[in-house]
């Protein structure tokens, strides 16, 4: 019961996640892309934005799995459902989304501001699928 709950929260948080990267990513940092010209694909399109969103999702997905199966953040066993979704989704991030952006941007040609455009993506991401999932597993 808990894995389903958690699968349904995560692509709900998926969905939403669609959004934020949208305005995160596509709105707010967009602009920082135009500084390196030469490392962005000359075509984007609906395409482009369908796998990624569908990235976005199962990415959801899958960090609400994970809380579904570790029961979330041992430590804050005792804590309200909020708390523990909240770090759990920081430590996600942490552990895979942070270094994998940061080697990244040592080796590809991307402007700082379209750095710090994708880890705050990818932070909102997975903080928002851990907190549905701790909503539906722990609430």
């Amino acid at each position: 019961m808990h894995f389903s709950n958690a699968l349904l929260a995560g692509g709900a948080a998926g969905l939403v996640g669609v959004i934020t990267s949208w305005l995160v990513t596509g709105v707010l940092f967009h602009p920082y892309q135009r500084l390196t010209p030469a490392t962005w694909r000359n075509k984007e399109g609906p395409r482009e934005y369908a796998l990624a969103s569908g990235t976005t999702i199962l990415a959801a997905l899958i960090v609400a799995l994970f809380f579904a199966l570790t029961g979330g953040v041992p430590a804050l066993a005792g804590s309200s459902w909020a708390a523990n979704g909240a770090l759990f989704g920081v430590l996600c991030w942490a552990v895979l989304g942070l270094p994998v952006l940061l080697s990244m941007a040592l080796f590809v040609n991307l402007h700082p501001g379209v750095v710090v455009g994708l880890l705050l993506d990818w932070l909102l991401v997975s903080v928002l699928a851990a907190l549905a999932a701790a909503w539906a597993v722990l609430h």
